[in-house]
């Protein structure tokens, strides 16, 4: 039922117009959550959903909420979407791509005079990506009723208040809670998004089926060594806490390909020295360490080895160590019966599919405990994403809304999901 030509144009022509709202004086692209970038952004993309006819309304974590009613006005609704904000120059079609194309959805069935039974609603969830405040999916989170450590008096990356950032985006802090949404009130969720890796870009597939959201383990580690004279002090006689540090990231990738699998990964992306002086041995070094997995047991198996490991190198450096877990999500499958409901829509169509893994996080993570949920991913082109660098071929973005459409069809057919 869909021209696909004519929905592919609408689609590029909007993410166009999106990333265009993140242009810094710089020249980069930037849409910081509750930016006023990511504002403008979002009342671009409320303008066209009211001119396709949808009503649209912002909840009280700042969702921005856009349905399309059904026949039965009463039953529950077909949820799609993603987000907006971005990450520092961040590229077009992360997040991006699953708001328009639900929107896209809902376009064209208006266009065509078709209606579904279930009420369609694209939602916008706010601050995904989490850079902001260190800590993302904070509209998501409050749609299904979890609570985050977020202090009013929190300081963003310029110092800014939470509660004065939210206030200026059209939030009351106190009364995110009110967004939580009743099971009752959703049918099912569906979010298209790029991969963000390069599976499917090498396996020559344009869309893939995800099979299930990686759990993350994130630590914060602090070694303490002994700051001296970088020109006098012996290295028979030092504690360097770098040193130390420098060996267990080092050895890092080994671990991790030994332990884990081909999906598992470890990651140190953060790093800081003192009193970092070029004449000074580092007293002290602090780093970030993240793990990402498939399989629970497999990550605490790894977690507790890597533990190990520091502990052994930092007693033979003489050298102390903190670790502190900051962050633990458990993975998250997608729902069996959505998984399916995708295949079959895929295979009616000859549209190519794998079904694999996702490695980065998604608001469907958190959508996934409360409501049935899948995700159908699009190939990036060289597996690059959260840079400028981000790509996907036209004709698998027409290819993966043809699929999340005719998804949403079958999905309205079907009273309700176990």
């Amino acid at each position: 039922m869909t021209n696909s030509h004519k929905n592919i144009e609408r689609i590029i022509e909007r993410l166009e117009l999106l990333y265009e709202c993140g242009l810094q004086e710089d020249g980069t692209h930037t849409r910081m959550a509750f930016s006023q970038e990511d504002q403008k952004g979002r009342a671009l993309f409320e303008t066209w959903c009211e001119e396709a006819g949808l009503t649209v309304r912002q909840d009280a974590a700042g969702n921005v909420i856009a349905r399309l009613e059904g026949r039965q006005a009463d039953s529950p609704a077909i949820i799609m979407g993603s987000h907006l904000d971005t990450v520092p120059d961040g590229g077009k079609f992360d997040g991006v791509l699953g708001c328009v194309s639900g929107l896209e959805v809902c376009q064209t069935l208006s266009e065509s005079g078709r209606r579904c039974e279930h009420p369609l609603e694209v939602i916008v969830f706010s601050d995904e990506e989490g850079f902001r405040f260190s800590a993302g999916m904070v509209g998501s989170s409050a749609f299904v009723g979890e609570a985050q450590n977020m202090q009013a008096d929190d300081l963003d990356i310029t110092g800014a208040r939470r509660e004065d950032v939210y206030h200026n985006a059209g939030i009351d802090f106190h009364k995110m809670a009110e967004a939580k949404r009743s099971p009752e009130t959703v049918h099912c969720c569906l979010e298209l998004h790029v991969e963000q890796g390069g599976n499917l870009d090498q396996m020559g597939l344009p869309v893939g089926i995800v099979s299930s959201i990686a759990g993350v383990k994130r630590m914060q580690i602090s070694v303490a060594g002994e700051a001296n004279h970088a020109g006098s002090t012996r290295m028979d006689q030092r504690h360097d806490a770098l040193v130390a540090a420098a060996k267990f990231i080092a050895q890092l990738p080994e671990r991790v390909k030994t332990l884990g699998d081909q999906y598992t990964v470890g990651t140190v992306g953060m790093i800081h020295v003192e009193p970092s002086a070029v004449n000074v041995i580092p007293g002290a070094c602090q780093f970030s360490l993240e793990i990402r997995d498939q399989e629970a047991k497999l990550m605490e198996r790894l977690a507790t080895a890597l533990r190990e490991d520091l502990d052994q190198i930092c007693r033979e450096a003489g050298v102390s160590y903190n670790w502190q877990e900051q962050l633990s999500h458990a993975p998250m499958p997608m729902h069996e019966g959505l998984k399916q409901l995708i295949k079959e829509q895929a295979e009616a169509s000859s549209i190519p599919y794998t079904v694999l893994p996702s490695g980065a996080f998604h608001d469907s993570l958190l959508l996934a405990e409360h409501f049935p949920t899948a995700m159908i991913f699009v190939a990036s082109v060289a597996g690059k994403s959260h840079c400028k660098e981000e790509y996907s071929r036209p004709e698998d973005l027409g290819l993966g809304f043809d699929l999340l459409l005719e998804t949403v069809l079958a999905a309205d057919q079907i009273k309700f999901f176990d």
